[in-house]
């Protein structure tokens, strides 16, 4: 009886182990078939930039308007050190294929360019929801290109 259940348990152990195996198989080539997505992100990066030096060249052309005039060479600063930022956080993750850590990054530097336009710009609300939707179009843009 004993023998059994040590053959019925063997039985169980190897249907388990090749349904493991199978399972992780076709994950595995699932996951092989799957477009990287992170060849979109340089170009996100590359599309932020570009706006970043918009912003800057509205503001030297007085197009667009800092709460405290005393404050427009910082505010250009900080835009020009967000820019280093970016083209920091591009050439580090640029080998790198995670979807998260591009995402965090990104995340991170955009929270940080948002809140300097609230900061520093008169109508900073209606800039920075602007600036959300164009980068959230172009980002849909680069995915289904």
């Amino acid at each position: 009886m004993l023998g059994f259940y040590l053959l019925i348990a063997a039985l169980a152990f190897l249907a388990l182990y090749f349904a493991i195996q199978k399972f992780t198989i076709k994950a595995d080539e699932n996951a092989l078939l799957e477009p990287i997505k992170a060849d979109v992100y340089p170009k996100f990066c590359d599309i932020i930039d570009e706006k970043i030096r918009e912003f800057k060249s509205l503001l030297k052309d007085d197009k667009l308007k800092v709460k405290d005039e005393d404050k427009k060479d910082e505010f250009l600063e900080k835009l020009s050190d967000l820019s280093r930022e970016l083209t920091f956080i591009q050439t580090m993750n640029l080998s790198k294929k995670d979807d998260g850590l591009w995402q965090k990054e990104l995340f991170d530097f955009l929270s940080k360019l948002d809140e300097l336009l609230l900061n520093f710009l008169e109508d900073g609300q209606k800039e920075s929801e602007e600036l959300r939707e164009f980068l959230m179009n172009e980002f849909q843009r680069l995915q289904s290109a």
